[in-house]
């Protein structure tokens, strides 16, 4: 057990040096790829890039941005407005093939300097198939 502790706080040392041997620009890009890795770790879809308009609502109030990336169980995008973790949102984008607009409700649960994601709040058995065949038709 004392061995094991011993060769932690040796490694974590190396990591630190190694940290603190970076540029800025170096930490800014090792922090996404951790937060990625973290984030993929707890996902329960793989995401897709989705560059798409997304007219959404907090609050009542209403806003306009794109979409970044999205899943079967929520999506990612970039505003310039602050929002807080557990708000709820209600998101309205087009579909791939632009036939209509996807309406669904939706919880804000991470918000950090990269952006927001949101988880959507499945209502219908019928909301989720729609959900999934508009996932699938985008092209990765």
């Amino acid at each position: 057990m004392e061995k094991t502790k011993f060769v932690r706080n040796e490694v974590r040392d190396f990591i630190f040096k190694m940290i603190n041997s970076m540029s800025d620009e170096e930490m800014r890009q090792l922090l996404k790829n951790l937060e990625e890795r973290q984030n993929k770790e707890r996902r329960q879809h793989d995401r897709k890039d989705f560059f798409s308009i997304i007219d959404y609502n907090v609050e009542g109030r209403y806003y306009r941005d794109f979409i970044e990336n999205i899943s079967e169980s929520g999506l990612f995008f970039k505003p310039p407005h602050t929002f807080s973790v557990g708000q709820t949102i209600q998101i309205t984008f087009m579909s791939p093939n632009n036939k209509k607009p996807f309406k669904i409700n939706g919880e804000i649960v991470r918000v950090n300097t990269n952006g927001v994601g949101v988880t959507f709040k499945i209502e219908s058995q019928v909301q989720e198939l729609v959900l999934k065949s508009f996932v699938d038709m985008i092209q990765i």
